[in-house]
């Protein structure tokens, strides 16, 4: 048996982000997923968003319907979007990503 010593990283493959941690660890978890993938100034995944509280009357469980032309993401199945951008109104059902490091 071997022991790991030294560093392992990883790229998530979401936000292409490369993630280093000191061994013995083989996984890591990219925070972009709390992040908006567009740029606002900070940089795409620069923007942190806002936990997002779905409509659990059972009439609203279908797509979101776009009225204004506002809202956009993963509108189609509501109950599982978890975040909202304040600023582009972008709704996310993205879960934490978990990042294999070698």
């Amino acid at each position: 048996m071997t022991i790991k010593i030294g560093y392992a990283q990883g790229t998530c493959s979401r936000c292409g982000r490369k993630i280093k941690r000191p061994r013995p660890a083989d996984y890591a978890v990219c925070d972009c997923w709390e992040y908006c993938p567009r740029d606002h100034g900070n940089g795409p995944f620069g923007t942190k968003m806002e936990d997002y509280t779905p409509d659990l009357t059972p009439s609203t469980y279908g797509p979101i319907q776009v009225e204004s032309g506002t809202a956009w993401g993963d509108l189609q199945h509501p109950i599982r979007i978890v975040k909202r951008c304040p600023i582009c109104n972008y709704h996310s059902a993205q879960l934490p990503v978990e990042v294999r490091l070698t």
